[in-house]
């Protein structure tokens, strides 16, 4: 029994070690992420940050996801972050909360491919950013337009949710 469970003990620490990668190949693989960024309009508040990041190259949740998460977490803006690990051939996600002012998406994705000597890749990140509207009384004045154009800055805010926020969403129910 003690054979098997060190056996197993090996094989869990093995899992999260490859080969390392240059800086180079690090800095090729972040311009290579896809990035979407949606809005969303809050009328008070302060605007927080959430990045739902796709990453390869996890083995475990315990270990390769509380490694990620604990680099994660000790960015400096960063108030939170959670892993959803997938088994099978779907990438995993960390989604962070944070503060866009004090750290950017691009320190995160520096900050997971950086660990376990270039282990994790980060295939995706969407962001969703809140932005505080400004109320009527806050808006500059709008520039007249001539009879028959629209003024732009006149017509409504429509948000739209992520395409990842409704798959999610949707494989809940």
């Amino acid at each position: 029994m003690n054979k098997l469970f060190s056996l197993a003990l090996i094989a869990a620490i093995c899992a999260c070690a490859q080969a390392p990668e240059t800086a180079q190949q690090a800095a090729t693989a972040t311009a290579q992420v896809a990035r979407t960024v949606n809005e969303v309009a809050i009328n008070s508040g302060t605007p927080i940050a959430i990045a739902d990041i796709s990453i390869d190259g996890m083995t475990c949740e315990m270990g390769c996801g509380g490694t990620i998460k604990s680099a994660l977490t000790q960015l400096s803006g960063v108030s939170g972050a959670a892993i959803k690990f997938n088994e099978g051939d779907t990438p995993d996600h960390a989604v962070v909360t944070y503060d866009a002012t004090q750290v950017t998406d691009a320190d995160m994705v520096k900050t997971i491919q950086s660990l376990n000597d270039g282990q994790y890749k980060v295939l995706a990140i969407d962001i969703t950013k809140q932005v505080v509207k400004e109320t009527a009384g806050d808006a500059p004045k709008a520039a007249e337009t001539q009879k028959g154009q629209v003024n732009a800055a006149a017509l409504p805010e429509i948000v739209l949710p992520s395409l990842l926020d409704l798959l999610s969403h949707l494989l809940r129910l």
